[in-house]
């Protein structure tokens, strides 16, 4: 009897320690797996279609508003947040520039960041116009592009983005910025900042 007292400590400390220290490794293998999708993520365009970073994006988003929230889902979330600290006419639509995001391959937030640069989330633009991204809007001019609704300014400046700059092979914000807006690239490639700025701020 004795000696099964003193078996059964002395078999349980060797196992206890095994899955311990397999435990460690495995929490470790996990945390350095996920560092190396956030570091990678550093390397890709700022216009390009993020899947590393709409996925971290997603898996933090989830921690707070449930697992079965799906990646568009998670990202219309946050467009929505990001829209409603700003009191912009466009919280509605917050699921729609994601859709229009996705169908040409821009990053989800872009068409918002360009749009809190250019009218402040369409707070300050020409009247009934629709347009929050300063379209055919040059210096000194007091009016541009005019869209039919939120909606139709949504797919043409999204279509837009694609089709003047990525398919061109124009990628970088500064890049872009050196067309969209050229009196910014003197100014230090304020308009490019500014963009980049409220892309990171949305996350």
């Amino acid at each position: 009897m004795i000696g099964k007292k003193i078996l059964l400590p002395l078999t349980w400390f060797p196992i206890a320690s095994i899955l311990l220290f397999s435990n460690i490794f495995l929490l470790y293998s996990l945390s350095s797996s996920r560092t190396g999708v956030a570091d990678n993520s550093l390397f890709l365009s700022p216009l390009a279609d993020r899947a590393v970073s709409s996925i971290n994006a997603s898996y933090q988003t989830s921690q707070v508003l449930g697992a079965k929230i799906v990646a568009a889902d998670a990202r219309t979330k946050l467009l929505e947040e990001f829209l409603k600290q700003h009191d912009s006419p466009l919280i509605p639509y917050a699921s729609k520039i994601v859709e229009e995001a996705d169908k040409n391959g821009i990053d989800f937030r872009l068409v918002v960041s360009i749009a809190m640069c250019e009218s402040n989330l369409g707070k300050r633009m020409p009247p009934n116009s629709y347009n929050a991204w300063g379209i055919a809007i040059y210096t000194g001019m007091q009016s541009g592009k005019v869209f039919n609704n939120w909606e139709h300014a949504i797919e043409w400046v999204s279509r837009y983005l694609k089709e003047r700059y990525i398919d061109r092979g124009i990628y970088t914000l500064r890049e872009i910025g050196a067309i969209y807006a050229p009196p910014s690239v003197e100014k230090g490639h304020s308009w490019s900042k500014c963009v980049e700025t409220f892309q990171q701020s949305i996350y």
